[in-house]
């Protein structure tokens, strides 16, 4: 027979409460006092930071790289040698030629002038300015004196000079033209060929003496007078220092109600003389003619286009 053996469970302990221990007074002061302490520390290492800590602006610096502009002056020291050039004969006869010869370089090729008796006095250039640069004209203002001893004098005038480029070289592009200080009223041709004349073989020969009588008192005013000026042409400036010599090449071309004359004049300044070239645009006004427009060049094509740009 087997014996059974007896099991007994083992007891549970009770859990053990939390002990509440009584902390006197003097103790808890010391705590709140030691916690407060640590409080006003934080604050005051927070506001000595604050202060000594700079408070300047943050700049943000950003590099300027200037590029360099390239500027060409080889138009302006090319029209500065050619006004030299015009303005300057010795009085010595043997300099003269290799300074006319220097003088002609500048064009590809010479301007036709009709009149072969012009005339040229001793010259000297006192100063230049260069006034403006447009697309094909620069304007100087030029101050010279010309004549010897008792004879000699001083001129300030205008003086336009036509030019052109090719291939990276300027060149004179006609015959320049003297002009008022205050007064730009021409632009040359942009056109690179030859100008030649053509006989005028359209014009009655009635006609074209008409024309060309009114042709010489416009320019004889226009070297002379402004109030006579002022009753053949709108807006021009009678020229000063200058005189008309001769009315040296004309060409008509009527064009509507209007007539385009082409004309190749001589003036005299100070006891030089020169040619210039004008286009001018008539129209018919008391059994005569007034200038409406009025331009200091001809056109290589003026006789194909009675041009009135």
């Amino acid at each position: 027979m087997t014996t059974k053996k007896t099991t007994f469970l083992k007891r549970i302990k009770p859990k053990q409460g939390f002990e509440m221990r009584e902390v006197n007074q003097k103790t808890m002061n010391r705590l709140f006092l030691s916690g407060l302490g640590l409080i006003i520390g934080l604050a005051f290492l927070s506001i000595v930071a604050s202060l000594t800590r700079p408070n300047k602006p943050q700049t943000i610096v950003q590099e300027v790289k200037n590029e360099p502009t390239k500027v060409d002056y080889r138009l302006t020291y090319f029209l500065d040698d050619y006004v030299s050039s015009y303005f300057t004969l010795s009085e010595d006869s043997s300099k003269q030629s290799e300074e006319l010869e220097h003088l002609n370089s500048f064009y590809l090729s010479l301007p036709e002038t009709k009149n072969q008796g012009q005339s040229r006095v001793t010259t000297s250039l006192l100063n230049s300015k260069l006034l403006t640069i447009e697309k094909d004209v620069a304007t100087y203002q030029v101050t010279f004196t010309t004549g010897k001893g008792d004879d000699a004098k001083e001129i300030t005038t205008g003086f336009a000079i036509p030019y052109g480029e090719q291939e990276g070289s300027y060149f004179v592009a006609g015959l320049p033209w003297y002009t008022t200080i205050t007064s730009s009223k021409a632009t040359a041709t942009s056109d690179k060929k030859e100008l030649t004349f053509l006989d005028d073989t359209t014009t009655s020969e009635k006609t074209k003496e008409k024309l060309d009588n009114f042709i010489k008192l416009f320019f004889t005013n226009y070297t002379s007078n402004q109030e006579n000026l002022d009753l053949l042409a709108n807006n021009l400036l009678a020229l000063e220092n200058t005189t008309f010599k001769t009315l040296d090449y004309s060409y008509y071309q009527e064009k509507g109600k209007e007539t385009m004359a082409y004309v190749q004049v001589t003036f005299e300044v100070a006891g030089n003389t020169h040619s210039e070239n004008f286009t001018l645009t008539l129209r018919d006004k008391d059994k005569s003619y007034f200038v409406k427009n009025l331009k200091h060049t001809i056109t290589t094509n003026y006789t194909e286009t009675g041009d009135t740009k």
